[in-house]
C-alpha cells in the first residue's frame, strides 16, 4: 500500500487592507507667531544696517567703542538668524493640527 500524502489545506483569505487616507499638516495663522517673527527679522536687519554704517564711517584704526559696537551688532546678527531658523523649523516640524486627505 502506497502512502498518500496529505492534501495541503487552502490559505485561509486575507483581506487587502483599505487604503489609509494621506495625512496633511495644516499650520492655521497666528499673529503672535507672525509679530515674533517680524520683531526677530527686524532686530538683524537693524543690526547689519548698523553695522554697514559702523564700516562706513569709521576711522581707519577703529577705536575700542566701535569693536564693541562692531561685536554687539555681530551677536544679534548671529543670534537672530539663529532664532529665525528655529522658529520657522519648529513651526513646520510641528503642525497645529493633521487633517485626512479625501484621495485615497
Amino acid at each position: 500500500m502506497a502512502k498518500d500524502k496529505p492534501v495541503p489545506e487552502p490559505e485561509p483569505a486575507v483581506e487587502k487592507p483599505k487604503p489609509t487616507r494621506k495625512a496633511l499638516p495644516v499650520i492655521t495663522q497666528n499673529r503672535m507667531f507672525a509679530a515674533l517673527i517680524l520683531i526677530v527679522t527686524f532686530f538683524a536687519f537693524t543690526a547689519l544696517i548698523c553695522l554697514g554704517v559702523l564700516a562706513l564711517v569709521s576711522k581707519d584704526p577703529p577705536t575700542a567703542m566701535q569693536n564693541r559696537m562692531a561685536e554687539v551688532c555681530d551677536f544679534i546678527i548671529k543670534v537672530s538668524l539663529g532664532a529665525l531658523v528655529g522658529l520657522l523649523g519648529g513651526r513646520a516640524a510641528a503642525p497645529d493640527r493633521m487633517e485626512t486627505n479625501d484621495k485615497p
